[in-house]
């Protein structure tokens, strides 16, 4: 199985929420879907099957796999064992929605070796589509770390890339390398081309650009304010963003309040 796409699902009517977005996903990748129970008992791939054909008529082609023992675990064992492109889960199930996430949810964060898509329960099985992909930057190369694998599914999947910059002005990136953040963010024309520029220079030595569409947006504010506001304004699809793999306040609250307030799918980037 070449790195396969995994969705933990736990029983749970919220965890399906995550299959939408995962076959779209495995579509674009051009790989296969695994989805795996995780419970106190071994559920048999047959009962799987015909589970899944009922709850999720929209998949054609998968695997499924059944295992015993504590969740997180068995996600993360499985997803080394597969090799795991990334894994798409649910934030949280729905006993625990007072939660930005769930326990199993923030292990796997914090533990897997490849991107997780955290999807919100509430926006159920609806079918997901990829028309916009966004990702914030704020000019560091650590930043850096989301923009390859943003261009890349935007350019598989034929989507849209939406940069957005919130610019601060008091304090600047102080990261070795980073782009000089535009001082005068009222007045774009002065210095906002230039940073665009040298923006998308960056981006072409790190990817190739191809036939990409990339739209940029500065904004000054709140920064995962800002980021929701045009996430929704231009109806994003999936937001990615890279994370040091910092939790704790307050290096992390931008990413908390995302995953907090986001009405889209996310997926986490570690650099």
């Amino acid at each position: 199985m070449n790195e396969p796409i995994l969705v933990p699902l736990d029983g749970s009517k919220q965890a399906l929420a995550a299959l939408p977005v995962a076959k779209v996903l495995a579509d674009i990748e051009r790989t296969t879907l695994h989805i795996l129970h995780v419970g106190e008992y071994e559920v048999p791939e047959e009962e799987l099957r015909r589970r899944l054909a009922l709850e999720a008529p929209m998949l054609n082609s998968f695997s499924v796999g059944s295992r015993v023992g504590m969740p997180a675990v068995e996600i993360l064992q499985v997803a080394k064992e597969m090799k795991s492109r990334v894994i798409v889960m649910c934030k949280h199930s729905g006993s625990e929605r007072a939660r930005t996430l769930g326990r199993t949810a923030m292990k796997v964060l914090h533990d897997a070796r490849c991107p997780i898509v955290l999807v919100p329960p509430e926006r159920g099985a609806r079918p997901w589509h990829l028309h916009h992909v966004l990702v914030p930057h704020d000019g560091t190369p650590s930043t850096s770390g989301a923009l390859q694998p943003a261009a890349q599914l935007a350019d598989r999947g034929c989507a849209e890339l939406l940069v957005v910059h919130v610019a601060d002005v008091k304090a600047g990136p102080t990261e070795v390398g980073s782009l000089t953040t535009p001082r005068y963010v009222d007045q774009p024309q002065h210095e906002w081309p230039a940073w665009s520029s040298e923006f998308v220079n960056r981006l072409g030595c790190i990817c190739r650009l191809g036939q990409l569409r990339v739209r940029m947006f500065l904004a000054h504010g709140n920064t995962a304010e800002e980021i929701l506001r045009v996430s929704e304004t231009q109806s994003t699809d999936l937001i990615i963003l890279a994370w040091r793999g910092i939790w704790e306040a307050p290096r992390a609250e931008t990413l908390r309040d995302i995953l907090r307030k986001a009405q889209c799918p996310t997926m986490i980037v570690r650099t």
